[in-house]
């Protein structure tokens, strides 16, 4: 239902927008005839000084419709009438409407709350890639690249840009320790991949506050209590989810020191982490793993000798084992036990072949196994709430951090948008209302701010989109308009011929109708398969 939320906040946006195009018409002396919220057809409408305010039935967009739209009307209220620089200034209002907006929400976050310390993690690795082939894993943190510090995801994928096709020094933080690799971003990579074929993972620092107890279960066990904030893990500092989540997973089978504060007090507390292993979620008939008896439900506790704390450990030994029969040691609870078999908690010694699969290949998939890593709420026996962490910003730098703040998300856009032009991603990558309602409930899911500001976040982020995407130079959108009316200025004032603007601009609603169609179906694909932004 939290996805819901999407329809207020793009109405607010679209309004803004269409105000922009209405006091843009005004002030330049064109009569304007009706204000409309929604696509036609009308549902309701009122008329108020001689402008027609409406409801529509289609919920998404908006429009300003002003005299002399059709190109025979010369009135001096009608906007064919007008000068070129006027005609214009008519149609780029919407977009700065949307951009003020955005900055005012951006500066307002900024000197109310502060700024957040983004942390950029690697969510995946594509085989294969350069970033594979440096030894890059998921998890790792990107600490400093050619010897700058990382700040945020966009300035990484600036960096990298900038050197494609030469050798780029990532230094990264793994396990408490740092290293540095050396990664060469390539020129034309293949679509979705990106130039190091790395999946980013941005994380705001958070702290980390103790929200629920499972009764019996590790965390209640070790003394730890409803409200206890987590400061550290055997003294590694818990500044974000990714790092409580890595430094319990590598600590399984272990008892580690808890420390928290309760109270205002720092208090120490031993957690013995339980072991759970890789759960197998599903298992190919016929494959290798189904071969050597491996079932769904079943824990891979180790491979090899090598216990299984993540995925990453699984990965690791997986691949060292290619094109030999690998010892695997599993736990079989009752869910997975069938008749015959041993009865449930019980370790299982298997002997599983492993295909000699190419480095670019998906090693799960070469062994037959879809397989998660488990969760550390459920390991530990609680769930855990975040709160972000802001740092506090002086009176004369909110202004300049709020612009530098809407720049840096300007770019990011525009740069995404090159990426679908030249084919780096995919169409899926877009979202339309409904990918924009999935995002919004997933937002609210997983943010650790509170709902109103990953809202107006979100706002903001949309407004800059709305405003950069509808000043392109694409036939329908604004910014297509705009360009015939350069032209017009470009010729000495001679305007291109009205029908075959209007056969250009046709052509245009056709295929943006035609993208829309595309969009609306993977957004519905994206909820029916399970799959999320996040």
């Amino acid at each position: 239902m939290d996805g819901l939320l999407i329809i207020p906040v793009l109405a607010i946006l679209i309004i803004a927008h269409e105000l922009g195009h209405y006091w843009a018409a005004r002030s330049v002396g064109v009569k304007v005839e009706e204000f409309g919220i929604g696509i036609p057809p009308r549902a309701k409408g009122w008329e108020r000084n001689g402008v027609i305010w409406s409801l529509n039935w289609i919920p998404f967009g908006g429009f300003v419709r002003v005299k002399g739209e059709d190109a025979g009307d010369m009135s001096a209220d009608s906007m064919n009438s007008k000068p070129p620089l006027q005609r214009g200034f008519f149609l780029i209002a919407g977009s700065f409407m949307n951009v003020v907006l955005a900055l005012a929400l951006i500066i307002a976050l900024v000197g109310f709350l502060g700024v957040t310390q983004e942390r950029v993690y690697v969510g995946s690795v594509v085989p294969g890639a350069p970033a594979a082939g440096a030894g890059i894993l998921a998890d790792d943190r990107i600490v400093r690249a050619n010897g700058e510090e990382i700040e945020d995801s966009g300035q990484l994928i600036a960096i990298t840009n900038d050197n494609r096709g030469q050798p780029l020094d990532l230094t990264l933080q793994r396990g408490g320790e740092e290293l540095t690799v050396s990664v060469t971003p390539r020129e034309n990579p293949p679509a979705g991949q990106g130039a190091t074929g790395l999946g980013l993972l941005p994380i705001t620092s958070a702290s980390i506050e103790i929200e629920t107890l499972v009764p019996g279960g590790a965390a209640e066990t070790a003394g730890i209590q409803v409200g206890d904030r987590i400061l550290a893990i055997d003294g590694v500092e818990m500044t974000d989810s990714v790092i409580f989540n890595r430094t319990l997973l590598a600590a399984q089978g272990e008892t580690v020191t808890l420390t928290v504060e309760r109270g205002g007090e720092r208090i120490d507390l031993p957690l013995a982490v339980p072991f759970a292993g890789i759960d197998v979620t599903q298992v190919t008939v016929g494959a290798p793993a189904s071969v050597a008896g491996v079932l769904p439900g079943d824990a891979i506790l180790s491979f090899n000798g090598v216990p299984l704390r993540d995925a990453a450990s699984f990965g690791s030994a997986l691949t060292a084992a290619r094109g030999t029969t690998a010892s695997v040691l599993i736990e079989r609870p009752l869910l997975a036990s069938t008749p015959g078999s041993p009865v449930a908690g019980t370790q299982l010694a298997l002997s599983v072949p492993v295909p000699a699969f190419a480095d670019d290949a998906d090693y799960l998939e070469a062994l037959g196994l879809a397989a998660s890593q488990p969760r550390v709420d459920e390991l530990i026996g609680t769930s855990a709430e975040l709160a972000v962490i802001y740092a506090d910003v002086p009176a004369g730098e909110v202004l300049p951090t709020g612009l530098a703040d809407a720049w840096d998300q300007t770019t990011a856009m525009v740069d995404g948008i090159r990426q679908l032009v030249t084919g780096e991603q995919p169409l899926s990558g877009l979202a339309g209302p409904v990918g924009m309602g999935q995002l919004t409930g997933e937002l609210l899911d997983q943010t650790g701010e509170a709902p109103w500001v990953a809202i107006v976040r979100l706002m903001t982020l949309l407004s800059l989109n709305l405003a950069v995407l509808n000043l392109l130079p694409f036939p329908a959108l604004d910014g297509g308009r705009l360009l015939f009316v350069i032209i017009e200025m470009v010729r000495g004032g001679r305007k291109i011929a009205p029908e075959k603007e209007g056969i250009v601009h046709f052509a245009g609603l056709v295929i943006l109708l035609g993208v829309m169609f595309v969009v609306a179906f993977n957004d519905i694909r994206r909820i029916v398969e399970g799959n999320t932004f996040f």
